[in-house]
Protein backbone atom coordinates (compact mmCIF):
# COMPACT_ATOMS: atom_id res chain seq x y z
CA UNK A 1 0.00 0.00 0.00
CA UNK A 2 3.19 2.47 0.85
CA UNK A 3 4.15 1.73 -2.21
CA UNK A 4 0.86 2.07 -4.27
CA UNK A 5 0.76 6.17 -1.97
CA UNK A 6 4.22 6.96 -3.17
CA UNK A 7 3.39 6.19 -6.98
CA UNK A 8 2.76 9.96 -7.53
CA UNK A 9 6.00 11.10 -6.04
CA UNK A 10 7.65 8.94 -8.63
CA UNK A 11 5.69 9.68 -11.54
CA UNK A 12 7.18 13.05 -10.97
CA UNK A 13 10.80 12.37 -10.15
CA UNK A 14 10.57 10.53 -13.57
CA UNK A 15 8.65 13.62 -15.59
CA UNK A 16 5.59 11.69 -16.18
CA UNK A 17 3.91 14.54 -14.28
CA UNK A 18 1.63 14.97 -16.77
CA UNK A 19 -0.03 11.77 -16.81
CA UNK A 20 -1.39 13.30 -13.56
CA UNK A 21 -2.88 16.41 -15.20
CA UNK A 22 -3.91 19.42 -12.96
CA UNK A 23 -5.39 17.41 -10.34
CA UNK A 24 -2.42 16.61 -8.50
CA UNK A 25 0.34 18.74 -7.06
CA UNK A 26 3.86 17.96 -6.59
CA UNK A 27 6.25 19.17 -3.59
CA UNK A 28 9.15 19.46 -2.93
CA UNK A 29 9.78 20.45 0.60
CA UNK A 30 12.90 20.76 3.29
CA UNK A 31 12.36 18.49 6.50
CA UNK A 32 12.51 20.93 9.36
CA UNK A 33 13.93 18.63 11.61
CA UNK A 34 16.79 16.48 8.78
CA UNK A 35 17.07 19.37 6.80
CA UNK A 36 16.86 16.72 4.32
CA UNK A 37 14.29 17.12 0.85
CA UNK A 38 11.23 15.45 1.03
CA UNK A 39 8.66 15.16 -1.59
CA UNK A 40 5.13 15.29 -1.52
CA UNK A 41 2.59 14.67 -3.91
CA UNK A 42 -1.41 16.42 -3.00
CA UNK A 43 -4.68 16.23 -4.64
CA UNK A 44 -5.65 20.08 -5.54
CA UNK A 45 -8.52 21.23 -3.99
CA UNK A 46 -9.11 24.09 -6.06
CA UNK A 47 -7.36 25.99 -8.44
CA UNK A 48 -8.54 29.85 -8.59
CA UNK A 49 -6.84 33.45 -9.00
CA UNK A 50 -3.37 32.08 -9.73
CA UNK A 51 -3.30 29.81 -6.71
CA UNK A 52 -3.18 25.96 -5.99
CA UNK A 53 -5.14 24.41 -3.02
CA UNK A 54 -4.41 21.71 -1.61
CA UNK A 55 -5.65 20.16 1.93
CA UNK A 56 -3.88 18.37 4.35
CA UNK A 57 -6.45 15.21 4.86
CA UNK A 58 -4.13 14.09 7.67
CA UNK A 59 -4.19 16.94 10.13
CA UNK A 60 -2.13 19.94 10.55
CA UNK A 61 0.80 17.63 12.12
CA UNK A 62 1.44 15.85 8.84
CA UNK A 63 4.65 16.37 7.66
CA UNK A 64 4.94 18.53 4.96
CA UNK A 65 2.32 20.75 6.35
CA UNK A 66 4.73 21.30 9.35
CA UNK A 67 7.58 21.73 7.04
CA UNK A 68 5.42 24.47 5.10
CA UNK A 69 5.20 26.54 8.71
CA UNK A 70 9.17 25.88 9.32
CA UNK A 71 10.30 27.14 5.70
CA UNK A 72 8.91 27.92 2.17
CA UNK A 73 8.79 25.29 -0.51
CA UNK A 74 11.63 24.47 -2.66
CA UNK A 75 9.50 23.63 -5.23
CA UNK A 76 5.87 22.87 -6.78
CA UNK A 77 4.98 21.61 -10.12
CA UNK A 78 1.73 20.55 -11.56
CA UNK A 79 1.06 18.63 -14.68
CA UNK A 80 5.04 18.83 -16.54
CA UNK A 81 5.52 22.13 -14.80
CA UNK A 82 7.65 22.72 -12.18
CA UNK A 83 8.32 26.10 -10.93
CA UNK A 84 9.60 28.38 -7.12
CA UNK A 85 6.36 29.35 -5.60
CA UNK A 86 5.45 31.33 -2.65
CA UNK A 87 2.44 30.02 -0.87
CA UNK A 88 0.31 30.90 2.41
CA UNK A 89 -1.92 29.43 4.94
CA UNK A 90 -6.07 29.75 4.26
CA UNK A 91 -8.00 30.39 7.24
CA UNK A 92 -9.81 28.19 8.12
CA UNK A 93 -13.39 30.22 7.17
CA UNK A 94 -11.78 30.59 3.94
CA UNK A 95 -10.72 27.10 3.76
CA UNK A 96 -14.40 26.18 4.30
CA UNK A 97 -15.38 28.17 1.31
CA UNK A 98 -13.17 26.25 -0.85
CA UNK A 99 -14.02 22.55 0.86
CA UNK A 100 -17.74 23.60 -0.14
CA UNK A 101 -17.33 24.70 -3.44
CA UNK A 102 -15.11 21.08 -3.89
CA UNK A 103 -18.14 18.91 -2.22
CA UNK A 104 -20.44 20.88 -5.03
CA UNK A 105 -18.18 19.23 -7.57
CA UNK A 106 -17.27 16.31 -5.87
CA UNK A 107 -19.92 14.86 -3.62
CA UNK A 108 -19.01 11.25 -3.72
CA UNK A 109 -15.56 11.57 -3.58
CA UNK A 110 -15.66 14.57 -0.83
CA UNK A 111 -17.65 11.89 1.36
CA UNK A 112 -15.70 8.77 0.83
CA UNK A 113 -12.77 10.60 1.71
CA UNK A 114 -14.24 11.92 4.72
CA UNK A 115 -15.17 8.88 5.30
CA UNK A 116 -11.83 6.93 5.32
CA UNK A 117 -9.94 9.55 7.13
CA UNK A 118 -12.43 8.88 10.04
CA UNK A 119 -13.91 12.32 9.93
CA UNK A 120 -17.53 12.82 10.87
CA UNK A 121 -19.35 15.31 9.01
CA UNK A 122 -22.94 16.37 8.76
CA UNK A 123 -22.39 18.79 5.68
CA UNK A 124 -23.52 21.54 7.99
CA UNK A 125 -21.73 25.21 7.35
CA UNK A 126 -20.59 25.24 11.49
CA UNK A 127 -19.63 21.63 11.19
CA UNK A 128 -17.57 22.16 8.02
CA UNK A 129 -16.29 25.22 9.64
CA UNK A 130 -14.55 23.40 12.22
CA UNK A 131 -13.71 19.98 10.14
CA UNK A 132 -11.09 23.30 8.53
CA UNK A 133 -9.63 22.99 12.13
CA UNK A 134 -9.01 19.67 11.14
CA UNK A 135 -7.71 19.87 7.41
CA UNK A 136 -6.11 23.31 6.78
CA UNK A 137 -5.56 24.37 3.34
CA UNK A 138 -2.45 25.92 1.77
CA UNK A 139 -2.47 27.58 -1.31
CA UNK A 140 0.91 27.93 -4.06
CA UNK A 141 1.36 30.60 -6.58
CA UNK A 142 0.90 29.43 -9.95
CA UNK A 143 4.47 30.39 -11.56
CA UNK A 144 6.49 28.66 -14.70
CA UNK A 145 9.63 27.88 -15.18
CA UNK A 146 12.16 25.81 -13.14
CA UNK A 147 13.87 26.56 -9.81
CA UNK A 148 17.86 28.09 -10.58
CA UNK A 149 19.07 25.83 -6.96
CA UNK A 150 16.80 22.56 -6.69
CA UNK A 151 18.70 20.05 -4.97
CA UNK A 152 19.99 17.47 -6.67
CA UNK A 153 17.13 14.79 -6.59
CA UNK A 154 14.36 16.83 -6.33
CA UNK A 155 13.91 17.94 -10.10
CA UNK A 156 11.42 16.41 -11.96
CA UNK A 157 12.47 17.28 -15.83
CA UNK A 158 11.05 20.18 -17.30
CA UNK A 159 8.12 20.02 -20.23
CA UNK A 160 10.15 19.53 -23.85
Amino acid sequence: MKRLLAAPVWFYSLGLGFLLGERFLYLVHRGRKSGRVRRTVLEIVAHTDGEYVVCSGTGPRADWYLNLRAGPPLAVGVGARLWTASHRFLSSAEAAEVFAEYERRNPRLAANLLDLMGHQYDGTDARRLALMEDMPMVAFSQGFGLPPDLPPGAQARPPK
